[in-house]
């Protein structure tokens, strides 16, 4: 026996136990293997379906947008000239018009009384009434005179005492309190007999330039505060805000606008929350702060000669507070405007309709606008070339995935030999080619609007790709952009009883409104109550609705747009009832083909279910076969064991006979 056979311990010096196990071990696992290579191939093939399935999606998607209702017949608009802008719809007039607009649409406004007291003069200043505290330190005015510094103490100074201060500085410049524009004595004058007037340095260290608003006031020998140095501090809770006359009623308190309620507390609401409350409420108003005249307004959303409604609720008083209650309202106007130099039309809405087209007006014009509509053939060559780039792409994933080189596999398609693909691209390419179904439009096919698969007259078979006739297209469009919608999208459902039913139903009418093709199985209980099960054609779930009849009587919502009319006596039974296309553009047609195949539930879905399955099983066959190979390799290394120790004793037995042999022959020695 050679060197490199088998060996089992020390019985044979070439047999190796480990050696055999794993020759067999080998052997046997033969058709796991090839269930390997089956599970490789399946596992591709599934791999590229998926593939595949983002191709149809990719279609699929790009074919709904075209069987949009206004998928190709859209409209821009564009404006020339100020005052209007415009959008254009579907219904839109095309052609140009003009538009001068006298008077813009305004909501009715309401503004309240001033807020605050006026500042104390003679109080000291950190208990004056200050929008703005006034801190302690210093502050600089300068002139032709020289420079002066004045002192600032809030807790021990008035207002009286700072103006008579700067006043005294003897640089030229004499200070006084002046009226604001609610006659309140409210801001700072200053003017110089010395030149300009410079207010502030480096070094200052009180703010009651700021306070006083005067450091940003305008002018050389006069200058006078900005703002009113007194106003409301919106941010401040309303309770402890300084309220001419006190601030409104204590407690949990509220109000109506328009008929709806604004709830607010004062120890717990600043003005800032209540107008935010009343923003964000639906009283259909805009309420507004304004720091400069201390007040607030509010102003109708709605445009028009509309009152604003305003009621103070039990013992609240914000409104009265407010000088709002009381406020005359100035009413909202309409908007003016003429088409084409015509008569004065009017609109409570800055909002108007023009021969199919939305205007907004935003401002009066001394010079008409001109809008000019136009057929939105870009965007709908777009929507188009999307399709046919799709298509394309689809096709052409079918023919790399089924592709087959022969005996050179590494560069076939995964799926080679596929019937069922190779049905999809022959059917496809009929549907394209084919016209749609009693279309209301001029146009049947796809080919009337620059849609075909090449020049007429190509050899069969040399164009297989899906061109667009951009030139033919635009023809078609301008000519009769409805009959290019209608090839494209249009679909009409009809609804029909079959008249093979046992239950109470006797007939039906109306047109059918659902989305979708496919059959209701109804069941009556005989009881008034029917229960209808939709199967949709596309491959999707079923939805079940139910809903009540009577004896002679009918239902208007199991079905949409469909009344259900029952027969003199109702009894329990079935009916069917089919909904097909009684109109069907091509497109239409190639969506309802690409939902079955790639839709929810769809065929190329359930052939990957199958795949799935079929991996499962491989997974499991091969455990099996190799649970078999294991029991058959213990039971086998058990045998190998059970020589081993045979041997072993053997050898015992040898040895043991070799020493008394051994002892023999030498005690007849």
């Amino acid at each position: 026996m050679s060197s490199s056979g088998i060996r089992i311990g020390n019985f044979f010096s070439t047999f190796d136990t480990e050696s055999v196990i794993s020759q067999l071990t080998m052997l046997r696992q033969g058709p796991i293997r090839k269930l390997e290579t089956q599970r490789k191939q399946y596992t591709a093939q599934k791999a590229a379906l998926g593939g595949l399935q983002a191709n149809f999606a990719g279609l699929l998607l790009r074919s709904k947008a075209l069987t949009e209702a206004t998928s190709v017949s859209g409209k821009t608009s564009a404006v020339d000239g100020t005052g209007v802008s415009a959008a254009a719809t579907p219904t839109s007039a095309l052609g140009s018009f003009t538009v001068n607009v006298s008077q813009l649409a305004t909501g009715t406004t309401a503004k309240g009384t001033v807020l605050s007291a006026a500042v104390d003069q003679a109080s000291v200043l950190n208990r004056s009434n200050f929008n703005i505290p006034v801190s302690a330190g210093s502050f600089t005015i300068k002139t032709s005179a020289g420079t002066a510094t004045v002192a600032v103490d809030p807790a021990t100074q008035s207002l009286d005492d700072v103006v008579a201060a700067i006043t005294a500085t003897g640089i030229g410049v004499t200070a006084t309190v002046t009226n604001d524009a609610n006659g309140r004595p409210n801001r700072i004058s200053l003017s110089s007999t010395q030149g300009a007037i410079a207010l502030g340095a480096g070094g200052d260290t009180s703010n009651f330039l700021q306070a006083t608003n005067l450091v940003a006031s305008p002018g050389t020998t006069t200058r006078v505060s900005t703002f009113d140095l007194a106003r409301l501090n919106p941010g401040a809770k309303m309770a402890s805000a300084s309220f001419l006359g006190g601030p409104p009623a204590a407690g949990a308190q509220s109000f109506t606008i328009n008929g709806v309620t604004i709830n607010y507390d004062t120890a717990a609401d600043s003005l800032n929350d209540v107008i935010g409350r009343i923003n964000a409420s639906t009283a259909g108003v805009t309420a507004r702060y304004d720091g400069q005249t201390d007040t607030i307004s509010l102003t109708q959303a709605k445009t028009g000669s509309l009152t604003i409604t305003l009621a103070d609720n039990g013992a609240g008083d914000f409104l009265a507070k407010s000088g709002l209650l009381a406020a005359t309202q100035t009413m909202g106007t309409n908007a003016q405007y003429s088409i084409d130099g015509g008569a004065t039309q009017y609109s409570d809405s800055n909002t108007v309709t023009v021969n199919g087209s939305m205007l907004t007006l935003t401002a009066t014009t001394t010079t008409a606008a001109r809008v000019t509509v136009s057929q939105d053939t870009a965007s709908a060559i777009t929507a188009v070339k999307n399709f046919v780039a799709e298509y394309n792409g689809l096709m052409d994933a079918i023919t790399a995935a089924t592709k087959n080189n022969g005996k050179d596999t590494a560069t076939s398609g995964s799926l080679v030999g596929d019937s069922s693909l190779a049905a999809v691209q022959s059917s496809l390419r009929s549907i394209v080619t084919s016209a749609g179904s009693n279309l209301s439009g001029n146009f049947a096919t796809l080919g009337q609007i620059g849609l075909s698969f090449g020049a007429v007259g190509s050899a069969l078979g040399s164009t297989n790709k899906l061109v667009l006739d951009e030139a033919k297209f635009k023809s078609a469009l301008a000519s009769d952009p409805g009959s290019v919608q209608a090839v494209l999208s249009q679909q009409e459902l009809t609804a029909t009883l079959a008249p093979a039913g046992t239950g109470s139903l006797a007939s039906l009418s109306g047109t059918y409104s659902g989305a979708k093709a496919g059959t209701y199985a109804i069941s009556d209980d005989g009881l008034g109550t029917l229960t209808a099960t939709f199967t949709p054609t596309d491959g999707g779930p079923d939805v079940i609705t139910t809903g009540a009849i009577t004896a002679g009587g009918t239902n208007s919502t199991l079905i949409p747009g469909i009344t259900l009319q029952a027969g003199p006596a109702l009894q329990a039974g079935t009916h069917s009832i089919s909904v097909a296309a009684s109109r069907q553009s091509v497109i239409k047609r190639i969506q309802g083909y690409l939902e079955v195949q790639a839709g929810a539930g769809g065929a190329l879905t359930k052939r990957q279910e199958t795949y799935d399955k079929r991996l499962a099983d491989i997974t499991k066959r091969q455990d099996q076969i190799q649970s078999a190979i294991d029991k058959e390799m213990d039971i086998l290394r058990r045998k190998f064991t059970a020589m081993e120790q045979a041997q072993a004793r053997a050898q015992s037995i040898t040895s043991a006979l070799s020493n008394a042999m051994t002892k023999i022959s030498s005690s007849n020695n």
